[in-house]
């Protein structure tokens, strides 16, 4: 019996040991690569146009670090904020058509030769034209120009395609949002990609991109009738030409009053009104434009049995208070485009679209919510340089450089720079002068101005770094903080 108990024993032993190693090094392995991501960073230049992880554009007017976790996933320090970007990230640079990939991107060549790129992939604005399976129904097309079979659709630089499960396609880049409702072809200088088929065509050669890491895709090419005039020729009695409605199932290509149900699809198949219903509607938003006070939305409403009793949009942003602000506006069906002005710049908001319907049996009325919708408006650019330093009257002139088609009264700019400060005797730090707010008048593109620089006061040391800012300016909408700048690094004599 002691035998038995050693062995008994010996074996819990091993089976502890061994799990014990596996946890130690899966424990190791986790600290190591948190280790080895914490190092990894990435410059991301000021101009350049990253997503965030929720799909909102972040534009970057200021130098960016893009850092990565140990679960793969980036983030981007952004003045002073941490921006979750996902696992696989696009950063466009505007000033030079640059483009970066961070995480793993699938890029398929001419010749059907698949590559898995991983950690930074660079394209140079140099004539690139690739194309990447990003995931799941997500693909991504580089060329100076991208347009659709209709020349509807027209960008330039890179183009983020999106599907969901029915084919329907959201489109998107720096400067296009808009989304497809009928089958739509992408053709750049090399190939074509038919979205909702998932087929990419380099000239003769025809690639199922389903078949590339998956697909959740249940678009289906719908048959065209074959022969409808023969088979009208069947008809006669009661049923007459095409389909009938009994019982709430339609009956299509009927023969006389003996007809049974038939379906071009499958035979035997019966399809409900319902069905057909459900098919049929395609009320959708398209594009949406986003400006500086206002957001232009296209739409389609596509009501063939007169279900809806109204459509409607309701855009809503929280106050300072954290108390959401909502206002509706109404979507006639026989329109195709709405407008909501005088919002705020440099702002998100909530767009959700609704549809009403009545049930016919309680009167009761229905809403649904069709589609949900984040959207921010662009920020005003103002840009700023110092254009001269006068030694003799101690003062540094400046100019700034004002947003057109964007009405504000007054521009707020401060300076700081590395000197002395006489009055408290203190040594070298880092002196900021109060801020200036210069008046705008109607027609001003340009404002000039000066800051002094009292000697008496301040001693701008050698190599003193000076930045001029603007903090924000003001207008009907309230106070937009702007954060655009410029430095000058003076060399030589100083005033000491």
């Amino acid at each position: 019996m002691r035998r038995k108990y050693d062995i008994r024993n010996k074996k819990n032993f091993v089976i502890i040991l061994i799990l014990s190693i596996i946890i130690i090094g899966i424990f190791s392995l986790f600290i190591y690569k948190y280790k080895h991501t914490e190092k990894i960073e990435y410059n991301v230049k000021t101009g350049s146009v990253v997503q965030d992880s929720s799909k909102n554009f972040v534009n970057i007017e200021e130098d960016a670090l893009l850092k990565v976790r140990w679960n793969g996933n980036y983030y981007l320090v952004y003045q002073d904020n941490k921006i979750s970007l996902g696992k696989k990230v696009i950063v466009y640079d505007t000033i030079t058509g640059d483009i970066k990939l961070y995480g793993k991107f699938y890029e398929i060549q001419s010749d059907g030769k698949i590559i898995e790129n991983n950690n930074e992939t660079v394209l140079t604005n140099s004539g690139n034209v690739k194309f990447y399976k990003l995931d799941d129904r997500e693909y991504l097309l580089v060329d100076k120009q991208i347009t659709s079979n209709d020349e509807s659709i027209n960008a330039s630089g890179y183009l983020l395609v999106e599907l969901d499960r029915m084919g329907n396609a959201k489109l998107s880049n720096y400067n296009l949002n808009l989304k497809t409702i009928n089958p739509t072809v992408l053709r750049t200088s090399l190939y074509s990609f038919d979205i909702a088929n998932e087929i990419l065509r380099f000239n003769n050669l025809e690639i199922d991109l389903k078949k590339i890491i998956g697909s959740s895709n249940q678009y289906k090419e719908e048959k065209k009738d074959q022969d409808k005039e023969n088979d009208n020729e069947n008809g006669n009695g009661g049923a007459g030409n095409g389909g009938i409605a009994t019982n709430n199932e339609v009956i299509a290509n009927g023969t006389g009053n003996n007809a049974t149900g038939v379906n071009n699809t499958s035979q035997g198949e019966q399809v409900t009104i319902e069905e057909i219903r459900r098919d049929t509607k395609t009320t959708s938003i398209i594009r949406t434009a986003e400006d500086m006070n206002k957001i232009d939305i296209d739409y389609v409403v596509y009501d063939p049995y007169n279900e809806y009793k109204t459509v409607y949009a309701e855009i809503s942003r929280a106050d300072s208070s954290g108390v959401s602000q909502i206002r509706t506006i109404d979507m006639p069906k026989i329109d195709t485009h709405l407008t909501f002005s005088d919002l705020q710049p440099d702002t998100k908001y909530n767009i959700e679209f609704y549809y009403t319907t009545v049930d016919k049996d309680t009167n009761e009325e229905n809403t649904t919510m069709f589609e949900k919708i984040i959207v921010k408006t662009k920020k005003p650019v103002y840009a700023i340089e110092i254009y001269k330093i006068n030694k003799v009257n101690n003062t540094l002139e400046y100019k700034v450089y004002l947003q057109s088609n964007y009405k504000i009264s007054n521009v707020n700019v401060s300076l700081s720079f590395d000197g002395v400060d006489k009055n408290i005797n203190d040594d070298v730090r880092r002196i900021s002068l109060p801020t200036v707010t210069l008046p705008v008048s109607e027609g001003d593109k340009v404002l000039r101005g000066t800051f002094s620089i009292d000697p008496n006061r301040y001693s701008v040391i050698n190599n003193s770094l000076f930045k001029l800012n603007v903090d924000s300016v003001t207008g009907d909408n309230g106070t937009i903080t702007i954060n655009s700048y410029d430095t000058f690094r003076l060399v030589g004599d100083t005033n000491e």
